[in-house]
């Protein structure tokens, strides 16, 4: 197998393992809305948001994938979509019991595998991020989506840099928490977990990244979820 399909492979593996991680969690309670959060950003968390719900997709028919780094949104790139229309312009026009796809800021992407997944886009720019996320529309537009998909996964801001994600994780049913393997500062980290966990977030789980187990193989085993990806230094 050639090294790119391999490491494709591997990759691949890794997140099928996270979702079965998830929904083994799901005995008492239902786990449906999932953020994916980290302490700063270049931490990985939109990668692992990313490749998450291209592999929830997989299996699930119904899968949201929302940005809602609504500072620095990356997922429009990762994705290579348009962010012309997104999560703010559907905010702005929300309202009640209208379909999730009936928004224009909704945008269906199909993988390699035939696999589809809904996307939602940051969208336009904004000056007030947190209230944004923090508004009831915001509430009840995942309200809607949950009456609409299997699961969410959101892309949050970095707890350390804004205010943002408290709000998110409330909505949420789950956290899944990304920390830098290589350059955390493990007591921020705790702090900004124990912060979230204050302030009603429910942390599911850790998942490593950009942990280094060999020249070979760059990917590694993390601790309460799961794997960690090599990130090649770019920035989330």
């Amino acid at each position: 197998m050639a090294r790119k399909k391999r490491n494709q492979f591997d990759v691949d593996e890794i997140y099928r393992n996270l979702r079965t991680n998830i929904e083994f969690s799901q005995m008492d309670d239902e786990i449906q809305v999932i953020s994916v959060a980290s302490t700063i950003p270049s931490e990985g968390k939109s990668s692992v948001a990313c490749n998450l719900a291209r592999i929830m997709a997989a299996k699930y028919n119904d899968v949201l994938l929302i940005d809602c780094d609504l500072r620095h949104p990356s997922v429009h790139k990762m994705m290579k979509v348009s962010n012309r229309s997104g999560l703010t312009n559907i905010i702005a026009q929300f309202q009640d019991g209208l379909s999730v796809n009936s928004y224009e800021g909704v945008q269906q992407v199909i993988f390699e595998g035939g696999q589809n997944l809904t996307l939602i886009t940051a969208g336009h720019r904004v000056p007030n991020p947190s209230e944004v996320l923090g508004s009831k529309r915001m509430g009840r537009f995942l309200e809607q989506a949950r009456k609409e998909f299997s699961y969410i996964i959101i892309d949050s801001p970095p707890v350390a840099v804004a205010s943002d994600t408290i709000p998110l994780c409330n909505l949420s049913d789950g956290v899944l928490y990304v920390v830098d393997a290589k350059n955390a500062d493990k007591r921020r980290v705790k702090m900004a977990i124990n912060d979230l966990k204050r302030n009603g977030g429910n942390v599911i789980g850790l998942v490593m990244n950009k942990v280094d187990m060999s020249d070979e193989k760059r990917y590694g085993y993390g601790y309460g979820y799961g794997y960690g990806e090599e990130n090649d230094g770019k920035k989330e």
